[in-house]
């Protein structure tokens, strides 16, 4: 009896992972704008802090999005839930759609073991807006693309999430 769930995930703590997730058909849902870049870094940020996951790298392209992320404690699937339901949902309120978001195949989870691997994918990620022909310098992408060492705090959209909820009206990343 054929089954359409995937073998399970080994989830062990302190292991980097490149994360890619596709939107639906590939459609350009995630495409660069002011409210996009805010709903994702927004949602991001919020699973980042419930999960203590490390987000060393990420990229936004229109139709999807790469991570490079260390899941400090074991919680790896809480931190794709979490960001993947929340970034759905208002980009959905934000967008009026009510379709699917995200493709329905599983989230791309890459372990990579050595340093040199999480470097090697650290260097895929930024240079990905410019590897695919859109920006001649990945500093001129106006979708989300953060990498090194610095702290983004970030609004809380006025869509989807309310004022008066447990959603703080700003957060860092």
């Amino acid at each position: 009896m054929a089954s359409d769930m995937g073998a399970p995930r080994r989830v062990l703590p302190g292991k980097t992972y490149l994360i890619t997730r596709r939107c639906y058909q590939r459609t350009f849902r995630l495409r660069p704008s002011a409210q996009t870049n805010q709903v994702f870094l927004y949602c991001l940020a919020w699973a980042a802090q419930k999960t203590g996951v490390v987000v060393h790298a990420v990229c936004v392209m229109s139709n999807h999005h790469h991570m490079v992320v260390t899941d400090v404690d074991g919680v790896l699937p809480d931190f794709l839930r979490e960001l993947h339901r929340t970034v759905a949902k208002a980009l959905n309120a934000a967008q009026r759609q009510w379709e699917n978001l995200w493709n329905v195949g599983p989230t791309s989870v890459v372990l990579l073991p050595t340093l040199d691997d999480v470097l090697r994918k650290i260097g895929y990620v930024v240079a990905n807006p410019v590897e695919s022909g859109l920006v001649e310098l990945p500093t001129h992408w106006p979708g989300v693309l953060l990498w090194g060492e610095h702290r983004v705090t970030v609004a809380r959209p006025e869509r989807y999430f309310a004022p008066g909820g447990n959603s703080p009206a700003t957060i860092e990343l």
